[in-house]
């Protein structure tokens, strides 16, 4: 193999070669080496990331025998090689330790999804309904040796280490200025329904004075619970207490504050806390705390695996979408993630599977950089847990009085009505905008109810709900068990796989009937997926407690998933600060909600649907016309 990469280097503004290994010929006079060397190269922000990725790739791929990982190796340099100066352009911003060079904030929009755009309509009409809602997201580092590591660095004195990187990430989030630019681009771009000036304020703040993602940051391990935002604040606090459902001690990570701003911070408070453990995981691995030194080397181990998982992706035949934004090794690779996922998840006669990507700010920060709109994958996304959770809490007693998880169809319905379905699928064009997650307490239980009812506004008004569902997203359990599910409550819509840890499950979706993915990890991050013998950091944000004017709710938000048996025990996600005895009343009530065994006749349970629906969308309505919509 001989490849020549030249590329433009940003401290003498010269064209220059990178040469490696055995992959080149050796070149001669100026025409050698990896940057200017004369620029304190050894200042980690002033060393490129562009041309340590691609020494580090090219030695990479030079100590690979012939194998899948020497393959992948060659498809990248090829990918590099013919596209140079967009990756140039996608990491010119960037240091050899992956942060900006010159040290500023990152967007807010920075690993939110898109999902958050099209789930806000649904937020304001809860908030017109109730008042100021508030939420409180907690990190769970389900790894117990991140989680004990991470404990253990906070109750040791100095500062240096694992707890001080979290300290300084978090004040780093907080920090974070809303783009307002993007927002109205992506709103724009997408025709997001109900995202007026006055929506725009209330999230970004005022053009001239826009919003951080956070108002305050408290740590505080002396504290063993939260401390109470004022009202419209919002809050990022670490404090050390009892955690009543693992039974140990721990620290709790949380963000809370009204549902339309702290929506925000649920997947970018999760990569603060990621990012901290996946950097002090790497400079022991490697061996060094330069973060120039080792980073580049593992973004070209990443991008070897994000070729091994597009290989494998494209043998599927399924349609993939690249679900980045978090518990990821940051920006740099979600900028090259996009761009090749884009460029390389292709059926055999080239037409592109790639149904988008979930970052926002991934699209935009490409084309500002100036690569090639074509190169560029749009966003998308469905929807997420948080909906179903947090309505799960606001609306309990209607659940209580169905017997059934009701609030999840209204939340189900209402982003039907208010977001990008607009109430109207009868073009099949438009069916894939209406999605369901049907697994918060089991997906049993929510095909079980929804089969119950009918849709009763707008042009699809007496037809079975089921009917204007246009995709089925299967995010927990066992592939082969919900299409069967489906099945059985004859819901004959396209099925999505999203839980991808490793190749052996895109061909199990594949033969069970699914048609389209959506991935993170498995592109890149995920060493355990090309690796069984490696660990991934696991961990998730959720959101564990709500409020409404001030009042804790009188039920909590719960996530089980499904179990991947019969018999087997589905997951648990709840507020672990609550006593044994409540947690213990939780879990009867989510198994109850789970049997899903109607309290109402069919009849009664569809008026309760209706009424519990109309107060919602009455109020948003509300909303609109006051902001002359």
């Amino acid at each position: 193999f001989f490849f020549a990469f030249r590329y433009h280097c940003h401290f003498c503004e010269g064209s220059t070669f990178c040469e490696g290994s055995t992959f080149m010929p050796p070149l001669t006079g100026e025409e050698t080496g990896t940057l200017c060397m004369g620029q304190a190269a050894d200042d980690p922000r002033n060393r490129a990331l562009a041309s340590a990725f691609i020494d580090a790739l090219v030695h990479e791929a030079g100590a690979l025998n012939n194998s899948p990982e020497a393959d992948a190796a060659t498809h990248v340099l090829q990918y590099i090689q013919d596209n140079l100066s967009h990756v140039e352009m996608a990491l010119g911003e960037f240091g050899a330790d992956g942060h900006l060079k010159n040290r500023e904030a990152l967007p807010a929009s920075t690993f939110n999804d898109f999902y958050k755009w099209t789930m806000i309509p649904v937020m304001f009409a809860t908030e017109a309904a109730h008042g100021e809602v508030r939420c409180t997201f907690s990190v769970n580092i389900r790894d117990a040796e991140c989680r004990h590591r991470l404990l253990q660095s906070a109750q040791e004195p100095g500062e240096a280490g694992l707890f001080k990187d979290l300290q300084r990430n978090l004040s780093a989030l907080a920090a974070r200025r809303f783009d307002r630019e993007v927002f109205k681009r992506v709103v724009e771009e997408y025709a997001l329904i109900g995202w007026d000036e006055e929506l725009l304020d209330a999230v970004c703040g005022a053009e001239d004075a826009p919003r951080t993602l956070a108002d305050r940051v408290v740590v505080d391990l002396s504290l063993s619970g939260p401390v109470d935002p004022e009202p419209s604040e919002v809050v990022l606090q670490v404090f050390c207490a009892w955690d009543a459902k693992l039974k140990e001690e721990r620290l709790f990570i949380e963000a809370a504050g009204p549902w339309h701003r702290v929506t925000w911070l649920e997947t970018s408070l999760m990569q603060a806390v990621y990012d901290a453990l996946f950097r002090d995981t790497m400079r022991q691995r490697f061996g060094t705390a330069d973060d120039g030194d080792w980073y580049p080397r593992w973004l070209a181990s990443a991008m070897i695996r994000c070729a091994r998982s597009i290989q494998a992706a494209n043998k599927s035949g399924l349609q993939g979408a690249l679900f980045s934004g978090r518990r990821t090794g940051g920006l740099p690779l979600l900028l090259l993630q996009a761009l090749y996922v884009e460029h390389g998840l292709r059926d055999p006669q080239g037409v592109s599977l790639h149904v988008g990507i979930s970052s926002v700010t991934a699209r935009y920060w490409l084309l500002d950089a100036g690569v090639t709109a074509d190169l560029v994958p749009r966003v998308a996304g469905t929807h997420a847990h948080e909906l179903s959770m947090v309505l799960g809490a606001v609306m309990g007693e209607v659940d209580d009085k169905a017997g059934m998880p009701l609030s999840q169809l209204v939340g189900h319905m209402l982003y039907f009505f208010l977001s990008r379905p607009n109430g109207d699928v009868r073009d099949p064009a438009r069916k894939a905008l209406m999605p369901i997650l049907p697994d918060t307490l089991g997906t049993v239980a929510f095909l079980k109810t929804a089969s119950m009812l009918t849709v009763p506004y707008g042009p699809h008004e007496g037809e079975a709900l089921r009917n204007v569902i246009g995709a089925a997203r299967q995010d927990s359990g066992s592939l082969r068990q919900f299409a069967d599910l489906l099945e059985q409550f004859n819901f004959s819509t396209p099925m999505m796989a999203s839980e991808i840890e490793g190749e052996q499950d895109l061909m199990a979706a594949r033969d069970c009937g699914y048609v389209l993915f959506g991935a993170g990890g498995f592109f890149g991050d995920s060493e355990k997926a090309w690796d069984r013998t490696r660990r991934n950091i696991s961990m998730a944000c959720k959101v564990i407690r709500v409020h409404i004017g001030g009042r804790p709710t009188r039920h909590v938000p719960v996530k089980t998933g499904d179990s991947h048996s019969k018999d087997g025990e589905p997951k648990f996600e709840v507020d672990g600060l609550l006593a044994t005895k409540t947690l213990d009343a939780i879990r009867d009530r989510t198994r109850a909600l789970q049997a899903a065994k109607a309290e109402l006749q069919a009849g009664d349970l569809q008026q309760l649907f209706e009424a519990t629906l109309a107060k919602y969308l009455q109020c948003a309505n509300n909303c609109l016309r006051c902001s002359g919509l």
